[in-house]
């Protein structure tokens, strides 16, 4: 069974996703009849935002993506607009794009720690674990109750070795959104492996792998072969500790045969 810490670092999945169209599949906001209607006194300007902030709200991260951009070529001392377009650039999974979206948001409101949670996020895909833990634990002192910037911070702690902070940074985001609770379990498995608690870690596998079960994802088989490769292990485990116990009477036997 490979390593919690190695799988976690290369981030075999992170919190589920909710349903979302391909970009080329999605429709175009600005396009749409009733946006048009609704939008019909609105500058250009405000059309764009609006519809920027939409395609957030849908999921249509790629789509507002290019509506930031142009936004922030125009208006680019805007924290606010480049910290929404690192979330968008993280959801759509281009962290390094997002990282220096975030970093320029800081640079303009260094006091806002809000804007560090995107760049925790993006730190943390890009491997940079530690800065990732920094930015982010100052960012959930901040935002205490937002269970995406715990989840990560619990991803990051757990990529640098820190499994007992890891662990309460997981169960805390767990606990605050429970649509985690499937890619928590995930993690807090893999973690509990590391520690040598496998029973609890078999526990925590089997139960995002009956979650999963049927919905054809990638990460359902994954689990499947780390569940296999846990059995190896408890295996290996009681084998070693059969072997520990035959040794330690195997003296006892002798000297009673001696008698």
């Amino acid at each position: 069974m490979r390593s919690a810490l190695a799988v976690i670092a290369a981030l075999g999945f992170a919190a589920p996703a909710a349903a979302q169209a391909p970009a080329s599949a999605a429709p175009r906001i600005l396009e749409q009849p009733d946006f048009i209607d609704v939008t019909k006194d609105f500058s250009g300007e405000e059309r764009l935002e609006f519809a920027a902030h939409l395609s957030m709200v849908l999921r249509q991260h790629e789509q507002a993506i290019p509506m930031y951009e142009a936004i922030l070529k125009r208006e680019p001392n805007r924290a606010d607009l480049w910290a929404a377009l690192a979330l968008a650039y993280n959801h759509a999974n281009e962290p390094r794009e997002a990282f220096d979206a975030a970093g320029i948001a800081i640079t303009l409101a260094p006091h806002a720690a809000y804007f560090r949670g995107e760049r925790g996020i993006a730190a943390f895909m890009l491997g940079r674990h530690r800065e990732a833990i920094e930015d982010l634990t100052a960012y959930v002192n901040t935002a205490s109750l937002n269970a995406r910037g715990r989840f990560y911070l619990g991803l990051a702690q757990a990529a640098a070795g820190d499994l007992a902070a890891a662990r309460a940074s997981l169960l805390r985001a767990r606990a605050l959104n429970p649509a985690l609770e499937i890619a928590a379990d995930y993690y807090l498995g893999l973690i509990a492996a590391e520690r040598g608690q496998l029973g609890a870690s078999r526990a925590l596998l089997a139960r995002a792998q009956d979650a999963l079960h049927g919905s054809g994802l990638p990460v359902e088989k994954l689990i499947g072969a780390q569940l296999q490769g846990l059995d190896g292990v408890i295996g290996e485990r009681l084998r070693a500790s059969m072997h520990e116990s035959d040794a330690r009477f195997a003296p006892a036997r002798g000297k009673a045969a001696e008698r």
